[in-house]
């Protein structure tokens, strides 16, 4: 009976789908017939519909048909409509096929009417998928270039998705060349852009690239709340395909933590929603790729074997662009049935497709899976090669990793840097309306003098008055650099006293554990701390006296920069103050600081000396200089008004000489 009944639900649907796959072929044979009857803009708007249903109904590439449809149109000498197919085109070849160099190919086939081409919208639609095609191919910085002008002409079609596009997908790039901070950067400003337009599908696409990005720098509590979210939109607009990438990067992150249970289970998810997906065939090889090499590390190999078998009955599944997945199962697979020289030969070759692109952490996968296998054959020589290229590559990735920790201090600095400025214009704007009332007081006064000793004493009030609220206000701001010195020293020494001996302990115990990758993690977390910690605080002030901080500042701007130093600084540690030799280090930081960002010099000089009642800083480079009252004038010179409160504190003398392309020399008279 039950046999009977799984006959019969066979039966019914077969017959479904057999009555759609019929109703799909009249469809197009209609179509087909409407397209050999018509002619000119007619013709277009059926090959248009043929198009359109193949791309909506079946999982098939509308290829041949947008070809018809490009030269027809050529034919007609109606270039944008040809430019709009040829980019569908592309899109198709890229995103469909698989084929991005057949794209090219079209590209440069159609290239000679591209530049004819007046719809600006058009032009970047054609040059986005320009980019995508460079983009597939790994050839990130051409990839680039075309995005950059897809937001060109996106900007003047005012084509807000293209240029959004354009903005997320040259962020993917810039991840996947190390430029983390500046991908966050697009992705945020693409999503804007969507939510401004409504496009939930691509709110959705930036999330998750925003989440890869997080799990790359191995922030995955991160990546796993922005892909949650995305999560939930995906499911309300049934959008299968971000489904099934949401679930497969979630397995990347379980595998990358050696958690195999959960990777699978990710797996599982990303498959179902694979099969509910039009393009089920693009995402079979890397899902089933990847249960291969899922069950071969957790030790299951009838389950591993099994996917295997089901990976290679389609010879699709081997060639081209997925044979890198191919190679990742097959040698995981060796390797847990102890092949060992099997593994070793599919590791080689995997590794060599992984280094032919830039995904640093694939790499650093498959160098460390051949430091397994030779150590697995005896070979301890070539397993330490390998070991020390992962590590290498590890300890790189570690270092951008913590642009997280950097870009959370930066915005406090940032904020902190901005209230000052606000602050510091409100100084400004307070001195200059007091010297103005002293000058027209003078004026008035002045002109009036026939009033008589009345009115001087009026006069004499308004001047100390004036002078006194501008003492006032000079104290206010002095005031404040003081109160941002005390607070930064707190924050220096809460940071090492507190979360430094925290992370210290943890650093510890890790050792003791003998976990190679938390120790390292512990270590480079301690590393950057003591780095944001000396930056709030120089404490090499205190341990080693102004002189030598100040040469070890210099010698380290030195290393890390292309300027080349040379300083003359004499032992001034007995002539100054704790408070003033904090100040004294400031402003040569900050000279400094402002000769890296802004003067693009060669080579520079920092001179201290010790004169009968001074000590006289100079310091001077040959960079492209600057009009020194325009930039005193502006509210922007923040920086520049630091310093010279910081010299009143001194009670000493600036001098700033700075003439465009001719260098710039700071000198600073302290008196002892």
């Amino acid at each position: 009976m039950k046999r009977l009944l799984t006959i019969c639900i066979f039966l019914f649907f077969s017959n479904i789908i057999s009555s759609q796959v019929n109703q799909q072929h009249t469809k197009i044979a209609k179509l087909k017939s409407k397209i050999a009857q018509s002619e000119n803009a007619e013709k277009l708007k059926w090959l248009d519909s043929l198009n359109i249903f193949i791309v909506k109904n079946t999982q098939k590439s509308a290829d041949s048909v947008l070809r018809i449809s490009v030269n027809y149109a050529l034919q007609l000498d109606s270039l944008n409509y040809a430019g709009a197919h040829l980019a569908d085109l592309m899109d198709n070849l890229n995103n469909i096929d698989g084929q991005p160099e057949v794209s090219l190919q079209e590209f440069s086939k159609y290239k000679y009417f591209i530049k004819n081409i007046t719809d600006a919208k058009v032009l970047a639609k054609i040059y986005l998928n320009v980019g995508d095609s460079y983009f597939y191919l790994r050839e990130y910085e051409t990839s680039n270039q075309y995005y950059d002008s897809t937001q060109v002409f996106a900007k003047s079609g005012n084509a807000k998705r293209l240029l959004a596009l354009a903005i997320m997908y040259k962020a993917g790039t810039l991840g996947n060349e190390g430029s983390f901070a500046e991908s966050s950067k697009n992705l945020q400003e693409a999503a804007k852009i969507f939510s401004e337009i409504g496009d939930t599908s691509n709110i959705i696409s930036a999330k998750n690239s925003l989440s890869i990005l997080y799990s790359k720098n191995s922030f995955f509590k991160e990546a796993k709340a922005e892909r949650d979210e995305a999560i939930v939109l995906a499911k309300k607009i049934k959008s299968y395909g971000h489904l099934v990438s949401f679930y497969y990067n979630a397995a990347t992150d379980a595998q990358k933590i050696g958690n195999h249970e959960l990777q699978i289970k990710n797996l599982k998810e990303s498959f179902e929603f694979a099969k509910k997906s039009k393009y089920f065939a693009l995402y079979e090889s890397p899902i089933l790729a990847g249960f291969v090499s899922a069950y071969s590390q957790e030790g299951n190999i009838a389950e591993a074997e099994k996917y295997f078998k089901e990976l290679t009955q389609n010879p699709e599944n081997i060639t081209g662009s997925k044979e890198e997945d191919y190679l990742n199962a097959l040698k995981h697979l060796a390797f847990a049935i102890k092949d060992f020289q099997g593994a070793l030969r599919y590791g080689q070759q995997h590794l060599a497709l992984k280094r032919k692109n830039t995904s640093f952490e694939d790499t650093m996968g498959a160098e460390k899976f051949l430091s397994n296998v030779y150590e697995a054959l005896g070979n301890d020589t070539k397993a330490l090669v390998h070991f020390k290229n992962y590590q290498n590559i590890k300890d790189s990735i570690s270092n951008i990793q913590n642009v997280k920790a950097l870009s959370y201090y930066q915005t406090i600095y940032e904020t902190e840097k901005r209230d000052l400025k606000i602050k510091g214009q409100q100084s400004d704007i307070a001195l200059l309306d007091a010297e103005n009332r002293q000058k027209t007081q003078w004026m008035l006064f002045g002109g009036l003098g026939l009033i008589g000793f009345f009115g001087f004493i009026i006069l004499v009030r308004s001047v100390n008055n004036a002078k006194k609220r501008q003492r006032l206000q000079e104290s206010f701001s002095q005031g404040l650099i003081k109160a941002q010195e005390d607070e930064r020293t707190r924050v220096a020494r809460e940071l090492h006293d507190s979360v430094g001996q925290k992370l210290m302990l943890l650093t510890k115990k890790t050792k003791t554990i003998g976990n190679l990758e938390m120790e390292s993690l512990a270590s480079d977390t301690l590393t950057e701390l003591r780095t944001i910690s000396r930056g709030l605080h120089p404490a090499n002030l205190e341990r080693l006296g102004p002189s030598a901080a100040i040469k070890a500042m210099i010698n380290e701007i030195d290393t890390n920069t292309n300027i080349f130093f040379t300083h003359e600084i004499e032992d001034i540690d007995a002539l100054l103050s704790k408070e003033a030799s904090l100040h004294l280090y400031r402003i040569i930081q900050e000279v400094l600081n402002n000769m890296v960002k802004h003067a693009d010099a060669k080579a520079a000089s920092v001179i201290i000396e010790k004169k009968k009642n001074t000590i006289e800083t100079t310091i001077s480079d040959n960079g492209k200089g600057f009009e020194h009252a325009e930039i005193v004038k502006t509210s922007a010179s923040l920086g520049m008004k630091t310093l010279l409160e910081r010299a009143k504190i001194l009670q000493s003398k600036i001098d700033i000489k700075s003439q465009v392309n001719q260098g710039t020399t700071v000198s600073l008279i302290i008196p002892v």
